[in-house]
């Protein structure tokens, strides 16, 4: 490098014989000096080979630079100077000085002194030809005429010239990174496209620009690194919104990563691109003529704003068995021993990207590294990292609740495990035996829950998401039914969107505000009413998961809403030892005293939610009376249970217990 700046400096001392005192040489007697002869300065080398004998990687680079340059001697003088102002601070000071100019190290600069018997003026298309070439590699001020436009001196290209290939360290600081696509693992569900994808590039060498659009998560980074390693090259992995905002690129950036690519074989891959389309168009400018990668969402679009060769690549959601083999894979990578890890029972369950399935297993890792893992903890991980404040309008429902606790009649529970197995043979169904390509819609697994207040569909509800291990989402329908028009489907789109990525059991209650029977079109109202409905059937065709929908009116709901519904489960009022049941469950572990379960069960026809509402204050007026629970307890509190419902009863309606509740009502 050293021997470049000394022929800049020849160059410099012949220039400035005619035009400047020995005064000027003395101030600048390390830089240039007054007896260089024509002789000497054509005698100098200045091909790569001849320069640099005794170092042959630096000829290479150096010959590289000499390519870009095309021999041009403007250009090459520019370069030239710019590695002897980097090694001598003085130089700039001295061509202002000696040029009478303050901008410093020009195109213009150089070309008076590489053309030294010719004025600028005649020197017009060659200055603009040598500095198209020199532009990027220098980086010259953006913004200003191509003469005056001043070269940043940064170092980087001496830094490349003795072989050091890290990028600009502004870049870096903006979180671009250099990924070397080396010892990846094997791409478990994309292996095929990531070898087409190789082949068609090798096939079509120059610029093509790969558009590997997917969820978050889902290996769109991971593809790129993959077809770069089958490539034989490094990424050059640029996040989008260091180089661009939506409305503009930023050039300084844009600038820096071109000049990146000019100074190594790296591809390319900008990261999570989003507009404008104007950064679309300069890519298609780019210096390099070589492969970019772009990674985005499915809905950002590239090929309307390009010309040149696309290669889509659309990042598939992986079926239930592909699924279970990313879970398998991933979890041999991450943790000890993962023999017994559940993954088929999570794939059925869970729809999850790579991304996010390898951080829950570096969590697992974390938490428990020898095992054994449960899956109810391993679904607790999976929500950690799924719910990441996305649900505005859906509220977390306990589901503490097992199937112990359901006391139901037989024919529901057997229709419940029937659910269940709709949710966790999906893949033997849908996959293995090929119902899915049949099936494009309609796969939502939907349960109606009618029947009167208290006879326990909300409780089914947190039983079932418990059975399956999935997280109950209860609908706060205050939230999303709205009198705007319009607003209703908005908010309605936005909860299935939200809760389809995580694979949420939906819980509508009370959901005959939204299903309610679609009228005749009078006015406007019905109109948008019953677009309100329609929607609502097509999303819960869209659904992917569980939606349990309760109503106590059953006959109020949309005859194609029930027509729609996977299973539908009406709940009646326990008989009598139903209620047996219900009543020996709600007293276990109070201490009680006389307690005639077969006259509570016989004689009031009560819901299991009044029997616990009704257990639950008689265990608290016992405690204060004397820690023990007795008819009495019972008996007032059926009474203020069923008075605040309304119902007018007599002392004589509650048989022989009746006495107890005259002395209380006279009292």
């Amino acid at each position: 490098m050293k021997r470049l700046a000394a022929l800049a400096a020849f160059k410099l001392s012949r220039f400035l014989q005619p035009r400047v005192n020995a005064a000027f040489f003395k101030t600048y007697s390390r830089l240039i000096a007054p007896d260089v002869t024509e002789e000497e300065l054509a005698a100098y080398p200045e091909t790569p080979e001849a320069l640099f004998p005794d170092a042959p990687a630096l000829a290479d680079r150096y010959r590289y630079i000499h390519a870009l340059c095309g021999g041009d001697p403007i250009a090459l003088t520019a370069v030239q100077l710019y590695l002897l102002a980097l090694l001598e601070e003085r130089t700039l000071d001295l061509l202002r000085e000696g040029f009478g100019v303050s901008d410093g190290l020009t195109v213009e600069t150089a070309g008076r002194i590489a053309c030294r018997d010719q004025e600028t003026l005649d020197l017009l298309p060659r200055l603009r030809n040598a500095f198209d070439k020199v532009e990027l590699l220098l980086q010259a001020e953006p913004g200003r005429d191509f003469l005056k436009a001043p070269f940043r001196l940064d170092g980087r290209l001496a830094a490349f010239l003795q072989g050091d290939g890290t990028p600009d360290r502004r870049l870096l600081e903006q979180g671009v990174t250099v990924d070397p696509c080396a010892g990846l693992p094997a791409p478990v569900l994309t292996g095929g496209l990531v070898k087409r994808t190789a082949e068609h590039l090798r096939a079509n060498p120059g610029l093509t620009v790969v558009h590997i659009s997917g969820e978050p998560g889902s290996g769109r980074q991971f593809f790129a690194r993959h077809t770069a390693a089958l490539l034989g090259n490094e990424l050059l992995i640029v996040p989008f919104d260091a180089v661009a905002s939506e409305q503009r690129l930023f050039p300084g950036p844009w600038r820096l990563v071109q000049r990146e690519l000019l100074l190594s074989r790296r591809l390319l891959c900008l990261r999570e691109i989003h507009g404008p389309p104007g950064l679309l168009r300069q890519l298609e400018r780019l210096p390099a003529k070589r492969p970019v990668f772009l990674t985005s969402q499915p809905a950002v679009k590239t090929i309307p704003f390009l010309e040149r060769s696309i290669w889509p690549v659309q990042i598939p959601s992986p079926t239930i068995p592909q699924n279970a083999r990313l879970w398998r894979t991933l979890a041999a990578e991450t943790l000890p021993d993962a023999e017994t890890f559940p993954a088929e029972s999570l794939a059925a369950k869970m729809s999850l990207t790579a991304g996010q399935i390898i951080r829950i297993l570096r969590l697992l890792k974390n938490q428990r590294p020898q095992g054994p893992w449960e899956e109810q903890e391993i679904f607790r991980l999976c929500y950690q990292v799924l719910d990441d404040g996305r649900y505005e309008n859906i509220r977390f429902v306990d589901t503490a609740c097992d199937w112990e606790d359901l006391q139901l009649e037989h024919r529901l529970k057997e229709a419940l495990q029937a659910v269940c197995a709709q949710v966790e043979l999906q893949g033997l169904v849908l996959d293995e035996w090929g119902l899915r390509r049949r099936y494009p819609y309609g796969r939502c697994v939907s349960v109606l829950l009618s029947g009167p207040p208290g006879t326990g569909k909300t409780m089914t509800a947190q039983v079932l998401a418990s059975r399956l291990g999935l997280a109950l989402y209860k609908v706060d329908l205050s939230q999303i039914v709205d009198k705007y028009i319009g607003e209703t489907e908005k908010r309605l789109r936005q909860v299935f969107d939200q809760a389809e990525k995580s694979n949420l059991v939906l819980f509508f209650d009370e959901a005959d505000a939204l299903l309610g029977k679609r009228s005749e079109v009078k006015d406007a109202k019905d109109k948008y009413a019953n677009t309100e409905v329609a929607y609502l059937l097509q999303r819960m065709e869209e659904y992917q998961g569980v939606v349990l929908m309760a109503t106590n009116q059953a006959g109020n709901i949309d005859a194609a809403f029930a027509r729609r519904f996977r299973c539908h489960l009406a709940f009646t009022l326990p008989d009598e030892p139903l209620r047996r049941k219900i009543w020996t469950g709600a007293l276990a572990g109070i201490p009680s005293e006389g307690i005639q379960l077969d006259y509570l069960a016989r004689q009031f026809p009560l819901s299991g939610a009044q029997i616990k509402n009704i257990v639950l204050n008689a265990a608290y007026q016992a405690a204060a009376d004397g820690k023990v629970l007795h008819m009495d307890h019972l008996v007032l509190a059926m009474f203020q249970e069923l008075q605040k419902e309304g119902n007018v009863l007599l002392a004589s309606e509650f048989g022989e217990y009746g006495v107890m509740l005259s002395d209380y009502l006279s009292g």
